[in-house]
């Protein structure tokens, strides 16, 4: 992947096809984030990024996707950031694998990147413990949590789930469904208790 797609896939003008993520590979998708986390840090004081690195903790040597640190009032600042290639949200057990890791090597920031959004636990573990979970879409960087404050309200629109049905009714050239809870509806309607109009 060439630096000037990415250049362009950052600034929110690149358009690729939709199964462009799809079609990555996880070892693609950790160096769009590094190129990514690079092109946002760069400005910070001594800022360091590195891919695949390892990191000693207090119960054993680390693999991290993405490192970065840098310097902020006069300290060494460590984030680790995990990038998960998934095709299925993930799951809140991941997001706790991360924070561990925090823990156990004293790093100061977490952020977990994916391909396919987070489950709800994930997202409520993250905003209780204060980690970063962003997805990448075909042309951005979305962010799900922000940790610099605890947010009252999530600030992403979580779709409502699609309706059940039981049926599918084929009329006048038209496909119908029958949402649970309307059939006695349409029994009264086919058995002429009730007419068309009503």
């Amino acid at each position: 992947m060439s630096s000037s797609l990415n250049k362009k896939l950052f600034t929110f003008t690149s358009i690729v096809d939709e199964t462009y993520v799809e079609q990555m590979t996880p070892k693609q998708f950790e160096l769009t984030v590094h190129d990514y986390m690079e092109e946002i840090g760069n400005g910070l004081p001594d800022f360091k990024i590195t891919h695949n690195a390892q990191l000693v903790g207090s119960d054993g040597i680390y693999q991290i996707d993405v490192l970065a640190s840098y310097t902020a009032l006069g300290v060494k600042m460590v984030v680790l950031i995990e990038c998960k290639h998934y095709t299925k949200a993930v799951s809140r057990e991941k997001v706790q694998l991360l924070y561990d890791k925090l823990r156990s090597t004293g790093a100061h920031k977490g952020i977990l990147f994916s391909t396919a959004g987070f489950q709800d636990g994930a997202i409520e573990y993250a905003l209780r413990h204060k980690i970063a979970l962003v997805r990448m879409l075909t042309d951005r960087f979305e962010n799900i949590t922000n940790s610099l404050e605890k947010p009252k309200k999530r600030d992403f629109f979580i779709l409502p789930k699609p309706p059940k049905f039981i049926a599918e009714c084929y009329c006048d050239e038209q496909l119908n469904y029958i949402k649970l809870g309307k059939i006695g509806g349409l029994v009264k309607y086919l058995t002429g208790e009730i007419s068309e109009n009503n």
